[in-house]
């Protein structure tokens, strides 16, 4: 039976039952049993507000914001996720305290120190998507997602390296990450360094990992960035055999291939106390010729060099032409592997250095592509031979050369070009570069081969003290056609990449060395002397406009100076095809012994009439006449001659005392005055 009940009367019976803990439900129950429609409408409106009441009048209880700040901090750094804090924080903190925590959760993620493990594991992600991404952009959605102004800051310097590498400009919000940035944009070179440091360690740390899941026990020393390749330097653990990891190179690509980019086996070699492996950069630089080339510094004749390349370190490496130990080089590889440019490198260097009184060249290039450009350069002995009767025809010029080198050495009491030359700084034996590309081509021929190979060997034997350097090039190194002999006499050995690894045992004479395989072409190169191998990049000489201008440089970019000149001439090594006129080995020999002393006479005459007093060599005799040096000790002190040389004393002689007599002339003629 429903009874009527005032306002007042139900809200207070409503707090009652409220008090003594019913339900909504259970209160709606009573009411419509007890009262009418109206009423009941009443009581539910009274609950509804009610409920409302209890969600917005937050808590009375307040906490210290510093012990609030310090729980938040906690909880981000536990993992609990930003929604999960903020929704803890509604439902038990005053308004107050809640915008408090807001804020500090907001700087929180913003600015907190973000620990090892956290900043690895950020890393790692970041390299696996800089190894794949072909735009920067999908880079700048990882950024937006990014609350850590330090994390974010890594997403923005990976978006740089992606953009360089894909050749994209980039457009960065950094201007509104700035002020409270850890990498600043006026340290931006710095920054993209410590990134790629940051990547180079993570490298080494997955091929350490790696190579423990092979059973290696090794621990991870460092990395180093060239141009073509990262080097990563592990220590193996104490009694771990180097062949246990020389031949993994095809399970790290199968391994890591998607991880680090790999898609040949990376290079592993020795190093005192540690293992490397050369893994591919994906971003390969170029090593430009002009950026790397010394043209300005004052030329040290007793130092010849030709570029070498650029090294793991960045650090660019020349090779001495005046190394006791590096004479001669063998060289070569496959189409693509960096031979040509490497052969057109050093040819420009040595022209744009060097003047021809320092210098000269003899070149030949059968295939016509690599050489022939230079046609026309002063340095030029003879023009760039084109095929095997012209190669052979230099070749017998340069033995010839070679004996009346050692003829003048004798002469004069010396070993060598560099003790002639420290001698007679004045009048210089000129260096004679030989570079012969398809050098197994020209070994081929069954014309010239047996008078090419004879001459080759007596070049390759002792040419090298006579300032000959000889370069031979290849595309296929057949040991076949490429004598021992003549290998082994060619300290240095330059391997360009391969196809086949017995060809690269072949050309850095060792069977088993089969590196040059896993090069990566384009000029990467291993370099071999005496001292140990090294691999370089090999130095590119840019588009065609720039080498040509390079190129017109060398024609007019020396003036003529005195040098030693033996008489000889290339032409006149004109050798008839043998296979027409019969001509023995012997006939051959006959004819050069005949020019050879032809030209030792022409050569002292030569010798004797390209003497001349320059200003340092007038003063000297100048200071000693005042000092009343007779003229047999002048002679003796500034060109170390006695009266045993015999013609060349008496014509220095002659030339110093005319010399000494027009000075006492014009000391009487002042006196008059």
């Amino acid at each position: 039976m429903q009874t009527n009940y005032s306002n007042e009367d139900i809200y207070q019976a409503i707090t009652c039952l409220k008090g003594a803990g019913l339900s909504n439900q259970e209160i709606l129950t009573e009411a419509e049993s007890l009262l009418e429609f109206n009423q009941q409408l009443y009581v539910l409106n009274i609950l509804q507000e009610s409920d409302f009441g209890s969600k917005i009048i937050r808590p009375i209880k307040t906490y210290d914001h510093n012990y609030l700040f310090e729980m938040i901090y906690q909880a981000v750094v536990s993992g609990t996720t930003e929604n999960q804090i903020i929704e803890i924080c509604q439902s038990e903190l005053s308004l107050e305290d809640l915008a408090f925590s807001k804020l500090a959760l907001e700087y929180i993620l913003i600015n907190r120190y973000i620990s090892k493990h956290e900043r690895d594991a950020f890393i790692l992600d970041l390299y696996k998507l800089y190894q794949s991404l072909k735009s920067y952009k999908e880079l700048m959605k990882v950024a937006d997602l990014t609350k850590n102004l330090y994390l974010k800051q890594l997403v923005y310097k990976t978006v740089e390296l992606v953009a360089k590498k894909t050749g994209e400009v980039p457009s960065l919000p950094l201007q509104d990450v700035t002020k409270n940035s850890l990498i600043a944009s006026d340290n931006s070179n710095e920054d993209v360094s410590i990134i790629k440091t940051d990547f180079e360690n993570k490298v080494g740390d997955i091929l350490v990992e790696t190579l423990n899941d092979f059973g290696i026990t090794c621990s991870y020393v460092n990395t180093k960035t060239g141009p073509t390749f990262k080097r990563v330097k592990i220590k193996l653990g104490k009694g771990v055999s180097f062949k246990k990891v020389q031949g993994l190179g095809n399970d790290l690509v199968q391994q890591l291939g998607e991880e680090l980019g790999l898609e040949n086996p990376p290079m592993i070699s020795v190093v005192p106390g540690a293992v490397v492996f050369d893994i591919p950069r994906l971003d390969r630089q170029v090593a430009c010729f002009s950026d790397y080339v010394d043209l300005t510094s004052e030329i040290d004749i007793s130092r010849i060099v030709i570029p070498g390349g650029v090294d793991v370190d960045g650090k660019y490496i020349e090779i001495s032409l005046c190394d006791s130990n590096v004479y001669h080089t063998l060289g070569g590889g496959m189409t693509g592997g960096g031979k040509s440019q490497y052969e057109k490198a050093m040819v420009l260097y040595l022209a744009l250095r060097y003047p021809p009184s320092l210098v000269k060249l003899a070149l030949s290039d059968v295939k016509l592509v690599s050489l022939t450009c230079f046609n026309g350069l002063p340095h030029l002995l003879a023009p760039v031979a084109e095929d095997a009767f012209f190669t052979l025809q230099i070749f017998n010029y340069l033995v010839a050369e070679q004996e009346l080198r050692y003829q003048e050495f004798k002469r004069v009491g010396v070993e060598n070009i560099n003790e002639y030359n420290q001698m007679f700084s004045s009048c210089p034996i000129p260096r004679i570069v030989s570079v012969t590309d398809e050098c197994f081509d020209l070994l081929s021929d069954t014309t010239y081969k047996d008078p090419m190979e004879m001459a080759l060997m007596k070049l390759l034997a002792k040419a090298g003290a006579a300032g000959i350097n000889i370069f031979l090039f290849t595309q296929r190194p057949d040991k076949d056609v490429i004598k021992p002999l003549i290998r082994s006499n060619c300290s240095g050995k330059i391997a360009f990449m391969v196809s086949r690894p017995e060809d690269s045992g072949i050309i850095l004479g060792n069977p088993d060395d089969d590196r040059a395989a896993s090069l990566l072409g384009g000029g990467d190169m291993l370099y071999k002397s005496p001292k140990g191998v090294m691999r370089l990049q090999g130095l590119y000489l840019g588009a065609k406009a720039d080498f040509q201008v390079l190129l017109d440089t060398c024609m007019t970019a020396h003036t003529d100076m005195p040098c030693w000149n033996s008489g000889l001439d290339v032409s006149s090594f004109n050798i008839q095809n043998s296979s027409n006129s019969g001509a023995s080995n012997e006939q051959l020999r006959n004819r050069l012994n005949k020019a050879i002393t032809q030209s030792l006479m022409n050569s002292q005459e030569a010798k004797e009439d390209s003497i001349y007093l320059d200003d340092f060599t007038k003063s000297q005799i100048i200071s000693l006449h005042s000092r009343d040096y007779e003229l047999h000790q002048i002679i003796q002190e500034v060109f170390k001659l006695s009266r045993a040389n015999g013609r060349q004393y008496k014509r220095v002689r002659d030339i110093v005392y005319g010399f000494i007599a027009s000075l006492d002339s014009e000391s009487n003629d002042n006196d008059e005055t």
